[in-house]
């Protein structure tokens, strides 16, 4: 019944959409009512000026840091129908999301990407949602009311001088809007051929002077997506999120953070369900313009079942604090530690994945120190720094980086970066904790059978990477900015499996065991260049390209694993935002992608026509994958089925109350 409700609700969306978009277009073009933001508010230079934190934890004007960096603003967010941040995140160069059945993604920075893509650390309000069971994300627990985010920022290039371990190829973190930012109501309903039926209510308030929160839901119903043959998959499911945020403010220079949230998922044929609960608290007081201090603590559960695979539930507390100092006119220090905690469960659900230790616990520590001086003001800045980290499973490890930043104008900024970031090994790649059979069982030295089982490593060790950066931005003109960014990493240690398994004997069958080990080596090296360009003030358009290529030092292992270097070399995006009027706006987006192993070659368009009445309701119409009835944009995984993603269309109403 609610299926049926969905797709009555996402027909008549679509059919109101269609109808009222087209008479308002020409409409809205007479209208003198000039409320709400268009693209003229934002010119180049104000979009080189915005203020980003994730790259050194403190506040610093985009045009100026030592980084390939991209950011989504809220604005971009709404324009570009994105219904899941996965989705937004198709529009940053030097980014792979690719969808690989209706639920689970494929997310990574400047290459290997995969379901359990391990190179890249993903933050939501500073809060790690990178599970450490296999080192990747769970996506379908991120089911944010977009409405509510601020920005997303994107680091392509190593994180971990500030991050620690994990953050490799790159770092995402998701910065929401503050309750104060959030005042008043958010109604939002829709639906179509493929979310079936989405909506969401947000409500914020102030609870005394300077206390401020909103609470919120919202519900997501996604339908089947088509096998290579067309077929169903039969993997339709449904999500929901709820939660709240308080801030306070004692003082011009002091906030009090508290949120929390909860997030669950269900598959229909019951192969997926599971929920994610967490909340965090964080406290900031700024004593000056370049001093200030942060103490964050939060805590996370994740409780998981998939029939594919197995039954996890995972705990982690997460402290941290860090103090920004200015030394002197020229001069800033930035220092911090960290503690986390991690407590896994898994039980086995399936006879292919065997749990062989139900319990493992990981602690980390780790403390930081990054040194910025200007030796030129407004020239030249050197920024030098290390994080130190211990881990259970390897010990200490070190990872220390060196940027610079030079600007031959005061627009433009030319600078360069040396880094050593790690990845520690995942709970599966560790230890005794489970083994999951590779293949058909073969004939062993003393001629019995034995099945080839993949299994942990005792003694395991952290991959490794050396990146070497550069790049150059710079406002052309008025109207037209450039952005370029160069890289070649060099990984040692990746952990793959063993080309000679173990044979352990057994009846009827024994195990040709097959350890991970770290036995290879990748070089990869390419860029990532995106234009902006504002030929009239109504209009923006953007383009990006980015390039990686890949070569192999080592041997891959046995059953593919540790091979995980699914990469398109190309990739290149064209987006076009044109306000008719200041309420009506149409956006266009075409992107390439290259063949990777198991997907060919793909070229898809996507749009979002939206037209608002005074401040409080907006209505819009986005289709998206449109040029082909159903593509791949990924390939065969273990343990995971692959679909196809399909053309779709759907329909969506706000209202602000």
């Amino acid at each position: 019944m609610l299926w049926s409700a969905g797709i009555g609700l996402g027909k008549a969306a679509l059919t109101l959409c269609a109808v009222a978009l087209a008479t308002t277009v020409y409409a809205g073009a007479q209208s003198t009512e000039a409320p709400g933001k268009n693209l003229a508010d934002l010119s180049i230079e104000e979009l080189m000026n915005e203020s980003v934190t994730s790259v050194s934890k403190k506040e610093q004007r985009l045009g100026d840091v030592a980084a390939a960096i991209s950011v989504l603003s809220n604005d971009d967010l709404r324009r570009s129908g994105a219904t899941t941040i996965m989705e937004a995140l198709r529009l940053v160069p030097g980014v792979n999301a690719g969808q690989v059945n209706s639920h689970e993604w494929a997310v990574s920075a400047r290459g290997f990407n995969d379901v359990f893509a391990n190179k890249l650390l993903v933050l939501v309000d500073s809060r790690s949602i990178y599970t450490p069971l296999f080192s990747g994300v769970f996506w379908d627990f991120q089911q944010l009311i977009l409405d509510d985010v601020d920005r997303i920022e994107v680091i392509r290039g190593p994180g971990a001088t500030i991050w620690g371990a994990n953050a490799v190829n790159g770092v995402i973190n998701v910065v929401s809007r503050s309750a104060r930012e959030t005042q008043g109501g958010l109604l939002y309903g829709g639906g179509g051929d493929q979310d079936g039926l989405l909506g969401g209510v947000r409500y914020g308030g102030q609870a005394g002077p300077g206390t401020y929160y909103r609470v919120f839901a919202s519900y997501r119903r996604v339908a089947d997506f088509p096998l290579p043959g067309g077929a169903s998959a039969q993997d339709g499911w449904e999500g929901r999120q709820g939660g709240f945020r308080v801030d306070h403010y004692p003082s011009a220079d002091t906030q009090l953070t508290w949120q929390a949230d909860m997030a669950d998922v269900q598959s229909d044929d019951d192969r997926v369900s599971g929920y994610n609960v967490n909340t965090l608290g964080r406290w900031t007081r700024r004593f000056s313009g370049r001093s200030s201090m942060e103490i964050q603590a939060y805590y996370d559960r994740v409780v998981r079942d998939e029939s594919s695979r197995s039954l996890l539930h995972t705990e982690t507390i997460d402290l941290t604090a860090q103090h920004t100092l200015g030394l002197g006119p020229n001069h800033d220090v930035i220092f911090g530690v960290g503690y986390r905690d991690i407590i896994n469960q898994m039980w086995q659900t399936t006879p292919v994945i065997q749990v062989r230790r139900t319990r493992s616990h990981l602690e980390l520590f780790n403390a930081f120190l990054q040194d910025e001086f200007k030796f030129i003001p407004d020239k030249l800045t050197l920024t030098v720094g290390g994080k130190i980290e211990h881990n259970s499973y390897t010990g200490w490890e070190f990872q220390p980086s060196v940027r610079a930043v030079f600007k031959p104008t005061p627009q433009s900024t030319l600078w360069a970066a040396v880094s050593r970031a790690v990845r520690t090994p995942s709970i599966v790649e560790a230890g005794d904790v489970f083994a999951t059979t590779a293949g058909a069982p073969f004939p062993g030295p003393d001629g019995g059978l034995y099945l080839p089982t993949v299994v942990g490593n005792a003694h395991p060790v952290s991959e490794v990477l050396l990146a070497y950066e550069a790049g150059y931005r710079v406002p052309a003109s008025s109207m037209t900015s450039v952005d370029v960014a160069l890289f070649y990493n060099d990984y040692s240690k990746l952990i793959s499996s063993a080309v000679v398994p173990r044979f352990v004997s057994g009846v009827p069958l024994g195990l040709a065991e097959i350890p991970f080990v770290n036995l290879v080596g990748r070089e990869t090296y390419g860029g990532e260049v995106s234009l902006t360009v504002t030929p009239v003030g109504a209009w923006r358009l953007t383009a990006s390209y980015s390039y990686l290529t890949m070569r192999l030092n080592g041997t891959v292992g046995a059953a593919g694993f540790g091979s995980n270097a699914s990469w398109p070399q190309h990739q290149a995006v064209l987006r076009s935002s044109y306000d008719f009027t200041p309420r009506t706006s149409l956006e266009v987006q075409v992107r390439h992608v290259s063949a990777i192993p198991g997907a060919a070659a793909y070229t898809t368009a996507g749009f979002r026509l939206a037209h608002r009445w005074g401040d409080r309701l907006e209505l819009s119409l986005v289709g998206q994958n449109l040029f082909t009835p159903q593509h791949p944009e990924h390939g065969a995984e273990l343990l995971t089925v692959t679909t196809e993603v399909p053309r779709s269309f759907y329909g969506k109403i706000v209202w602000h109350f």
